[in-house]
């Protein structure tokens, strides 16, 4: 598996560039947001996932760890495949899609192209349980909105961050379709208990 290129640009095109490494020239997939930031000629890495179907071998490219991480997950839900799941990623920012998931925003998710609001649904269905972990093991930045105001809110009141997102993981396994100030009641029950 390739986990990850390093080397000059070589051609820039709407939707991919080729790298150059180790004497061979690689077609990546990459977002309309990855793409502004690469210059042709200079050295790029890229964290990239490999895709392999009956009829093609496909390598995606992301400028970060996490964007490749919830590129896994995007396509992991059924009937979500990568083209979606790229389309995703050149739209909304990986703290917007975690946002879009966790506050369940279908309609957020369904501006893009070849997203239906069912799409959106099924995403947030099977990953609204994923987010919070995957928010646990990427950097902080990327937490969404709903689940930074809670953090906030359970700081403001004296607990540490881990445990803030302990008690938010905890109540998320149980029901996820609630807004902050709804999470910062159940979360204050959890840790109460402790």
């Amino acid at each position: 598996m390739i986990a990850r290129i390093r080397g000059p640009v070589l051609n820039k095109q709407d939707g991919f560039v080729i790298v150059e490494a180790g004497g061979l020239g690689y077609k990546i997939r990459i977002p309309e947001s990855n793409l502004i930031h690469i210059e042709l000629q200079k050295e790029t890495i890229l964290y990239t996932e490999l895709i392999v179907r009956q009829d093609q071998i496909s390598l995606y490219g992301f400028q970060t760890p996490e964007e490749v991480e919830l590129f896994r997950l995007l396509i992991s839900v059924s009937h979500i495949g990568p083209q979606t799941g790229l389309a995703l990623l050149s739209k909304f920012s990986v703290q917007e899609i975690c946002d879009a998931i966790s506050c369940k925003k279908p309609d957020k998710l369904s501006q893009v192209q070849g997203l239906g609001k069912k799409g959106a649904e099924r995403i947030i269905l099977e990953l609204q349980n994923k987010v919070p972990e995957f928010i646990k093991t990427t950097s902080h930045s990327t937490l969404s909105s709903c689940i930074q105001d809670t953090v906030l809110a359970l700081q403001s009141l004296g607990y540490t961050h881990e445990e803030s997102i302990a008690a938010i993981e905890k109540i998320q396994d149980y029901n996820s379709n609630m807004n902050s100030s709804e999470l910062v009641k159940e979360a204050l029950k959890h840790l109460r208990k402790k």
